[in-house]
C-alpha cells in the first residue's frame, strides 16, 4: 500500500503548528484550571469574609434582640457582589432577620442541632453549582463580672447564613475562556502567517529547483536556475544544477556531433562507393525511380548509360590494385565533369560505371541525340592519357602514364514502358555490343540488340 505524500510546505506547517498547538493547549489548560480554582476560592473567601463581618456586626443585635438593627445589617450585606440572601438566627435557630430572595429556604433543610454542630466550621454548608451557602456563628464577646478572674467560656448567641451566587463567577470564567481562545487564535494565525512567509523563502526556491531538475531530466538541458536565494545551501545547490546542466548540454552536443558524423558515415557507406565517392547501386536505383516519376510527370525521355573501361586489367596486373584505384578515381571525376547537376553517375562495380540522364526531350530522336552527345563527351574525356602518381609508404614515388578508353551502351526510357531491371539489362546489352564491335565506341540500344549481343563474338 502506497503511503500518502505531501509537499514540503505542508510538512513544514504541520511540523511547526502541531507542537506549537500542543504546547499552547497545554498552557491554556493549565492557566484556565489555575485561574478557575482562584475564582472559586475567591468566591468562597469573599463569602467567608462577608459572613464573618456580619457575624461580628450582628452580635449586639442578637444580644439585645434588636430586629430592626439586624435587618439593616442584612440589607446592607445584599449590596455586596454575589450575595443573594442573608439570614440571622439566634441561639434557638429562630430567624431574627432575613433579607434577599426567599431567605427562609436557607434554613428549612437544617435542624437546630445540626446548626449548632456547625460552630467553627469554615466550609460551605451547601454547594450545587448554582448556590453556595456560607455559615458563620455569632459568638458573645461580653463577659460577666464573675467571669473576669476565670477563663471565659465561648458561647454562641446565634448564626449568620449567607447565600452566594455562582453566576458572576461563571460569567468571569466564560469571559476568561473567550478571551483566551481569541488571543490563542490570533497568536496561531500570526504564527501561521509568519511560518508561511518564512517557508516561502525556502520552499519556493526548492520548488523551482525541483522543476528545473524535472525539466533537465525531460531533456531540456538549456534550463538554468536564476533564483535569488538567501539560504547558502540552496544557492550552492542552484549553482550545482546550472553547472550540471551545462556539462550535460556540452556532452550531449559532443555526442550528437558524433552521432551525426557516424550517421553521415553510415549513409555514405550505404549509398556511396567508398573509393570513388560516387553513388552505389542502392542510391542509383533510388535515383532511377525518381527519374521514372519525373518522366511520367513531364513526358520527357531519360537515358541510361553503361560504361566499361577498356584496357583496365593490365594496369592492375603491372602496377597493382593501388594504382588501378587511382585510375578509377580519376575516371569517376572525368565522368562527373561531363554531366549536369540533375544527372547521376554511379559506380556499378569493378571498372563499370552507370550514368543516368533525366529530363532530355519529349521527342525520342532528339533525346537520343542529346544522350549521344553526352556519351561522346564522356568517351573523349576518358580516352585522354592518365598521369597517375602513387606514393607508397617508405618507397620512392611512382609515376604511371596509362591510356584507357571506354565502351558505352545507351538506352532511352520514358515513363514506365519498361521496368528498372529491363532498362538496366538493355543498357548492359548495348555496352556489351559496343565492346564486341571494337571497343571505345558508343552504341544506342535497339530492340533486337539483346539477341545480337549473344551472336557476336567476344571482342
Amino acid at each position: 500500500m502506497m503511503r500518502k505524500t505531501c509537499g514540503i510546505r505542508t510538512q513544514v506547517i504541520w511540523l511547526t503548528l502541531v507542537p506549537l498547538l500542543t504546547m499552547v493547549i497545554g498552557l491554556e489548560a493549565f492557566f484556565l484550571h489555575d485561574r478557575y480554582v482562584d475564582l472559586n476560592n475567591e468566591l468562597v473567601s469573599n463569602g467567608q469574609l462577608i459572613a464573618s463581618q456580619l457575624a461580628a456586626s450582628s452580635e449586639y443585635g442578637v444580644f439585645s434582640n434588636n430586629n430592626s438593627y439586624l435587618n439593616g445589617i442584612a440589607e446592607s450585606a445584599l449590596q455586596r457582589r454575589d450575595v443573594r440572601a442573608v439570614v440571622v438566627l439566634n441561639a434557638s435557630s429562630k430567624i431574627l432577620a432575613a433579607s434577599g430572595d426567599s431567605p427562609d429556604t436557607l434554613v428549612r433543610s437544617f435542624s437546630v442541632d445540626k446548626l449548632l454542630k456547625l460552630v467553627n466550621q469554615q466550609v460551605p454548608l451547601f454547594d450545587n453549582g448554582h448556590t453556595l451557602l456560607m455559615y458563620q456563628p455569632i459568638l458573645l464577646t461580653q463577659l460577666a463580672l464573675d467571669d473576669i478572674e476565670s477563663a471565659p467560656a465561648i458561647r454562641q448567641a446565634g448564626a449568620v447564613i449567607i447565600e452566594m451566587s455562582w453566576d458572576e463567577t461563571r460569567r468571569l470564567k466564560f469571559k476568561l475562556l473567550w478571551y483566551t481562545l481569541c488571543v490563542t487564535t490570533i497568536f496561531l494565525l500570526v504564527t501561521l502567517y509568519l511560518v508561511h512567509i518564512a517557508s516561502r523563502r525556502i520552499i519556493e526556491p526548492i520548488t523551482q529547483l525541483s522543476e528545473a531538475i524535472q525539466a533537465i531530466g525531460a531533456g531540456h538541458l538549456e534550463t538554468r536556475m536564476a533564483v535569488p536565494v538567501r539560504v547558502t545551501e540552496l544557492g550552492a545547490l542552484a549553482n550545482g544544477i546550472n553547472q550540471m546542466s551545462e556539462q550535460l548540454l556540452h556532452e550531449r552536443n559532443i555526442l550528437q556531433s558524433r552521432i551525426d558524423e557516424a550517421t553521415h558515415q553510415l549513409r555514405n557507406l550505404a549509398f556511396y562507393d567508398t573509393l570513388t565517392l560516387l553513388p552505389n547501386r542502392r542510391l542509383l536505383n533510388d535515383r532511377l525511380t525518381q527519374a521514372f516519376a519525373n518522366s511520367k510527370r513531364s513526358g520527357r525521355y531519360g537515358a541510361l548509360m553503361f560504361l566499361d573501361l577498356d584496357n583496365f586489367k593490365p594496369i592492375n596486373d603491372q602496377f597493382g590494385h593501388a594504382v588501378g584505384d587511382l585510375l578509377l578515381i580519376e575516371a569517376a571525376q572525368r565522368i562527373s565533369s561531363c554531366l549536369r547537376e540533375v544527372d547521376t553517375v554511379a559506380r556499378f562495380g569493378g571498372d563499370e560505371f552507370v550514368v543516368m540522364l533525366s529530363e532530355l526531350d519529349v521527342d525520342l530522336a532528339e533525346s537520343i541525340s542529346l544522350a549521344r552527345g553526352v556519351a561522346e563527351k564522356i568517351r573523349l574525356k576518358l580516352s585522354e592519357p592518365y598521369n597517375l602518381i602513387y606514393r607508397p609508404a617508405d618507397q620512392p614515388e611512382l609515376k604511371v602514364e596509362h591510356c584507357c578508353t571506354a565502351s558505352i551502351g545507351v538506352v532511352p526510357f520514358l515513363n514506365h514502358e519498361a521496368s528498372q531491371e529491363e532498362i538496366m539489362s538493355r543498357a548492359d546489352a548495348a555496352m556489351y555490343l559496343s565492346k564486341k564491335l571494337g571497343r571505345n565506341q558508343i552504341y544506342i540500344y535497339q530492340h533486337a540488340d539483346a539477341e545480337l549481343a549473344l551472336k557476336l563474338p567476344d571482342a
